[in-house]
């Protein structure tokens, strides 16, 4: 038989696949996407996938063998290779990064060292030290981290190295599997009761034991004992509950042979959830726009919607959404962030059931995995395996079968985008990679496209669809300017907010109606100082002011989470007139209270929805009408409906719209117009105020007059004139190290190497706002490049570049990322 070989990615940073010789046992199983164990250097052991399989030997190279081959079926399919090539090409990564972004963490395996006895521990005496170890090995195969938490501070590394180095012990890698299935205890007959007449006779035997006889009888009842066509067999947990029989009772039937327990194999994520609602009937608006991204999917393989906010685009992606799994495919619907899925899934599983698996990072890694195993179930079991996945942008790596619609709800957020570490993509641009590659149609949605895509549209290369009215007829909220300046002026200011949001907001509780408040910063205020000598905390790790958080009365980074305790009086003059600056969402929270007693009010904020379900009760809380004024971070901003919202309040415009970024204009107006359209979505016409220090900017009055269209023609002027995106691509250089000077110098040493390409306009070196992260200072080289230029050809000369660099041994220790279309 000839030989055969598999080539493997591993989940490291490596460029290439690597070649094991495939023993002759599995010759006939092993197929591409399948997990097998190889040996890597010269003790690790890592779970691979095989990327393909061949009969020719590489030349000149010693071939290892495959030690296991962990799946009787793949894992991951051909199409997900081909979208992994197509991502590590674009974004100039390796495929052992995208291994490890797309596989749930408990597909991987974990190579553990295990200390183990040789057998020569007689021959060689040994220290005190040395002793304890051998004694702890000697009970129990030891871990290193068992053998130092056990023996505290008599563990020795020294003692240890020197039982290594007499080869008295040694050290054995151990594959462990991060994934175990979960099991439950079920119950059914003991094989020695094979009849009604075998029965009886056992429950003469109970006579005395009225309350074994009585579960007895209820596990009959509830196994219809006996009777054709009905299930043997209950499981533990719904034998016993609601009942008053306790868990020795029912050993105690165990024990006497009548009942018998057995383990069976359970779903974490199972909730036999059937249909309950028929899809919505769509208005006139809806049903047109249905039409006509039908009629641009004849045209064009990608459309864009762009609906106001609360004009219905749900109830249109659930009606596609329908039409596909009709036709037996797949659909997979993205949004930013799982704060967006909460409402979401409620309604994709009233209509779908249990054909919709919800995918993102909050699950913990065994749900993620049987997640995934259900949507690989789809191609030979479509009954059983999930049909729509709702999820983050992790789901973009699910190994769907069948694709037949891709979704990218609120395409315009950042948050799609992957920063780090590498693959950085953006899901948004590789659900359209992912779309084309599976002949599915893909729909971008949201009320404030991004420029790019809107670009697009307009220019042919994707379809256009406007949604203009909101569902219901009700009107666009009313945007109100503030002009903070005047108000701060006159000394009409209540707190944080100017007389006329402060009016609104006690109207509306008048009426029973309710509020939210949009600041973006978390924490109780952004910085500390000192008013005596002006000292400010600041992080020692990363180039930043440490937050202040009230309610841990701890100063915090944002970066690295370093944090200290809130200095009673300053360190550097002694005096204790330290103050807050700036308000963050905890303190509007704070101050907010006294000027509304007896309101409830609620934060949203990354430090308030930390935990699985923390988010789901305050927008249940809200929903209930349990809370009256909300205040949040960009979380609020998501695509969430409440009708009993009437005024929203933007506390701070300025510093969204004087952000130093070229995408400053073009955010500023998405995050203002998402929150404004939480107002007033069923009854009547909300309003929402938008507190400014600069009510004559330009784009403050394109934000009173939502105008979007003129918003864009605007910055499309500017950004035509200065070259940046979406008339020239960019890439982004990130050149990191412990130590300033080395930056500098590799950073220098990268642009002048990359200058020399006249066709690219390299920006840079420079620090960005913030120089220094978790003690790496960092720099950034831009690199601004003409659209008919070939992008692969920039990519091969900037690696070359990268690795001239590199070369040189005083620049070996330092890191150089590449970002692709930097968000």
């Amino acid at each position: 038989m000839p030989e055969m070989f598999a080539q493997v990615i591993l989940p490291l940073p490596l460029h290439d696949a690597f070649t094991y010789r495939v023993p002759e046992q599995w010759h006939g199983q092993i197929r591409p996407g399948q997990r097998v164990v190889v040996q890597f250097g010269a003790k690790k052991f890592y779970a691979a996938l095989v990327f393909s399989l061949s009969q020719s030997a590489p030349q000149n190279i010693e071939t290892k063998e495959i030690i296991q081959l962990l799946d009787e079926e793949p894992v991951v399919l051909h199409q997900n290779f081909e979208l992994w090539k197509w991502m590590a090409s674009y974004y100039c990564c390796t495929l052992g990064d995208i291994f490890r972004a797309a596989l749930p963490p408990g597909l991987k395996l974990e190579s553990k060292s295990k200390i183990m006895l040789t057998g020569n521990e007689e021959e060689h005496p040994v220290s005190e030290k040395e002793f304890r170890i051998l004694e702890q090995v000697k009970q129990d195969v030891s871990s290193l981290e068992i053998l130092q938490k056990k023996l505290g501070n008599n563990f020795s590394y020294s003692a240890l190295k020197s039982l290594l180095d007499r080869n008295i012990i040694r050290v054995e890698e151990k594959i462990n599997s991060k994934y175990k299935p979960k099991t439950e205890t079920y119950l059914k007959f003991h094989p020695q009761i094979t009849s009604e007449e075998v029965l009886e006779q056992k429950i003469e035997t109970l006579q005395r034991a009225k309350k074994q006889e009585a579960l007895l009888f209820l596990f009959c009842e509830k196994i219809h004992a006996f009777q054709p066509g009905q299930k043997s067999f209950i499981s533990k947990k719904e034998l016993l509950k609601g009942a008053e029989f306790s868990a020795s009772l029912l050993n105690g039937l165990i024990n006497k042979k009548i009942v018998k327990s057995f383990q069976q194999q359970v779903s974490r994520i199972d909730e036999k959830r059937e249909k309950q609602a028929d899809l919505n009937l769509l208005n006139r608006h809806q049903q047109q726009a249905l039409e006509e991204i039908k009629n641009c999917f004849e045209k064009n393989q990608v459309a864009l919607i762009h609906g106001i906010t609360a004009s219905g685009k749900t109830e249109i992606y659930i009606h596609l959404i329908d039409e596909v799994l009709k036709s037996g495919r797949q659909a997979l619907y993205l949004l930013p962030e799982i704060a967006l899925t909460t409402q979401i899934i409620e309604r994709l599983k009233n209509v779908f059931g249990s054909k919709v698996g919800i995918y993102h990072s909050r699950l913990n890694s065994q749900e993620r995995v049987e997640i995934w195993k259900k949507v690989l179930q789809f191609q030979t079991n479509p009954q059983q395996g999930y049909q729509v996945i709702l999820g983050a942008r992790s789901a973009l790596f699910m190994p769907f079968s069948k694709l037949g619609l891709v979704i990218v709800d609120e395409e315009h957020e950042n948050s799609f985008k992957q920063f780090d570490p590498a693959p950085r993509y953006h899901a948004r641009d590789m659900a359209v990679v992912l779309g084309k590659q599976n002949s599915a149609h893909i729909l971008l949605g949201s009320a404030t496209p991004s420029y790019e895509s809107f670009f697009n549209a307009l220019t042919g290369k994707y379809g256009l669809v406007n949604l203009t009215k909101r569902h219901s007829n009700v009107e666009l909220p009313e945007i109100i300017i503030a002009d903070l300046k005047r108000a701060w002026k006159k000394k009409q200011m209540r707190s944080v907010l100017t007389p006329e949001l402060f009016g609104l907001m006690e109207e509306a509780l008048q009426n029973k109606e309710q509020i939210i408040l949009f600041q973006n910063r978390r924490g109780y205020s952004p910085f500390v100082q000192c008013f005596t000598c002006g000292w400010i905390p600041r992080c020692k790790n990363c180039e930043v002011s440490l937050t202040y958080h009230k309610y841990k009365k701890r100063l915090n980074c944002h970066y690295c989470g370093f944090s200290i305790a809130m200095p009673p009086e300053c360190p550097e003059c002694g005096s204790p007139e330290i103050k807050t600056r700036g308000f963050g969402t905890e303190k509007i929270e704070d101050e907010l209270k006294p000027l509304f007693p007896g309101v409830q009010i609620a934060r949203m904020d990354l430090d308030t929805t930390r935990s699985k379900n923390a988010f789901e009760k305050i927008i249940k809380n809200l929903e209930t009408k349990k809370t009256d004024i909300l205040i949040g971070t960009q979380m609020v901003t998501k695509g969430l409906d409440f009708e009993h919202v009437s005024v929203v309040g933007i506390l701070n415009a300025d510093n969204l719209i004087n952000f130093p970024d070229f995408r400053a204009h073009e955010r500023a107006y998405q995050l203002i117009s998402q929150v404004s359209g939480r107002a007033g979505r069923k009854h009547s016409r909300g309003k929402v105020v938008v507190q400014t220090a600069q009510p004559e900017h330009p784009l403050v009055e394109i934000i009173r007059r939502q105008d979007y269209t003129n918003a864009f023609r605007e910055q499309m002027k500017e950004r035509q004139l200065f070259k940046y995106p979406p008339y020239y691509r960019f890439i982004k250089l990130i050149v990191k190290h412990k130590n300033p000077e080395n930056v500098n110098r590799v950073a220098g040493q990268l642009a002048d190497l990359l200058r020399r390409n006249r066709n690219m306009k390299v920006l840079g070196p420079e620090f960005p706002l913030v120089s220094r992260i978790q003690l790496w200072y960092h720099k950034e080289i831009w690199l601004k490049i003409d659209p008919l230029l070939p992008l692969d050809e920039v990519k091969i000369f900037v690696a070359q570049g990268i690795e001239t660099v590199r070369r040189l041994k005083e620049n070996s220790s330092c890191i150089i990322n590449i970002d692709v279309d930097p968000a």
